[in-house]
């Protein structure tokens, strides 16, 4: 990492923290002078007084979420790599299925949630399963734009030279791919969390969208801000953990 790339991950933290910041103290500033501002949506002092005296609730519910979300993600990756490299052998099946791939998104996948619960019950395995349902798209889109999008040039000379299909995709489609791959791989590990909290929503024992669920039927103000801060926070934490692989992996374009 260089210097201003150091430099300009400090400005934006700084940046980020002054912005919570003032937007915490407006909301205490705001619940402070109204009196039934807890019917909606509590107050910061007094939401982290209910994860302070709740604390392993919130983290169980946090964890178990995470798991899911993590999991879904991983998942939605290794089906959309998977598919992208029979793109590259076997284009016409590619040609073939991707359309349809595209026109299944026409459904809203949230819609499917209470049907997909009903299949797989209450457990976790319905919750993973539309998690990646909902994050496999942006990677398997991106990813068929970078093998799309590979120069033709060095696949030209490697065919020349009589290089093997492996290596063609380890020397030019993967380098090529990678920037596209995680291009998907950020705008999918936000849809992942949601994925799995609207799961959550349509049934389960325990979980970040449970809490949410539940805290609007029994007017809960602060477990409901609890469960809405536990989800930003764990989207923020696996967008954050496919940056730090994507420098890790990817330093010949991060640092251009």
């Amino acid at each position: 990492m260089t210097g201003s790339q150091s430099a300009q991950d400090r400005t934006v933290l700084i940046a980020g923290g002054v912005i919570v910041t003032t937007i915490l103290l407006a909301w205490e500033l705001w619940a402070y002078s109204s009196g039934t501002v807890r019917l909606l949506v509590s107050s910061p002092v007094r939401t982290g007084a209910f994860v302070a005296e709740h604390i392993d609730e919130v983290a169980q519910s946090f964890l178990y979420t995470g798991a899911e979300s993590l999991f879904g993600l991983v998942v939605a990756t290794v089906f959309a790599l998977v598919f992208g490299i029979v793109c590259i052998y076997q284009p016409r099946i590619g040609s073939v299925s991707f359309p349809l791939l595209v026109a299944s998104q026409v459904i809203p996948l949230v819609c499917l949630a209470p049907m997909i619960i009903l299949v797989f019950g209450p457990g976790p395995s319905g919750k993973v399963f539309l998690s990646a349902l909902i994050a496999f798209f942006p990677i398997l889109t991106n990813v068929i734009g970078g093998i799309r999008s590979a120069p033709r040039a060095p696949q030209e000379m490697m065919r020349i030279m009589a290089a093997p299909k492996e290596q063609v995709i380890r020397h030019v489609m993967v380098p090529h791919c990678a920037e596209h791959f995680f291009a998907g791989m950020r705008i999918a590990a936000p849809l992942s969390v949601i994925g799995a909290i609207v799961a959550e929503f349509n049934g389960a024992d325990m979980g970040v969208g449970r809490d949410i669920f539940i805290s609007a039927k029994r007017l809960e103000p602060e477990l409901m801000m609890s469960g809405i801060f536990a989800g930003a926070v764990l989207s923020g934490l696996i967008y954050g953990a496919v940056l730090l692989l994507e420098r890790r992996l990817g330093p010949w374009y991060s640092e251009r």
